[in-house]
């Protein structure tokens, strides 16, 4: 019996400690983009990532996903972040999130402090006992169409 209590309560601590995923990742990334440091930023990618920013088409490989929060970061200082999930979930190896995001960034070229609002949906893997992003999507919801002209 007491191995049996024993093996459920290892289990239930590992389950505990590696079920964060991608929720884990994104913190240090907050972190990193907070911190304007776009080399942090892009150690959390697999060298073979995909990126889909929402300025840009894509971003494949760690080197241009570092290029693309050197500019991000080079252009804008992140004042703040906020994460609300939606859903995840972390099974074995694989952890994914989805969600919407709030930053608030001031341009470094001058100008108020402007807040972003968007979507995210991101897939990490564990790797070598690490985990890292293997596809990170983010984009912003399209403005509402133009109304109708009215009809005489």
């Amino acid at each position: 019996m007491r191995r049996i209590l024993l093996s459920l309560c290892i289990s239930l601590f590992a389950g505990s400690l590696f079920a964060q995923g991608v929720k884990t990742l994104d913190q240090a990334w907050v972190k990193a983009v907070k911190a304007g440091d776009p080399a942090a930023v892009a150690a959390l990618y697999a060298p073979d990532a995909v990126m889909y920013p929402p300025d840009e088409m894509m971003a494949k490989g760690r080197d241009a996903i570092r290029a693309s929060y050197e500019k991000f970061l080079g252009a804008n200082t992140v004042q703040d972040m906020q994460m609300m999930y939606d859903m995840s979930a972390t099974t074995g190896n694989s952890s994914w999130a989805s969600g919407h995001f709030k930053m608030t960034m001031t341009p470094k070229a001058g100008g108020a402090a402007q807040t972003f609002e968007g979507r995210f949906t991101s897939i990490a893997a564990r790797k070598g006992g690490k985990w890292l992003y293997v596809s990170d999507h983010a984009s912003a919801p399209m403005p509402p169409p133009p109304a109708a002209p009215p009809s005489n």
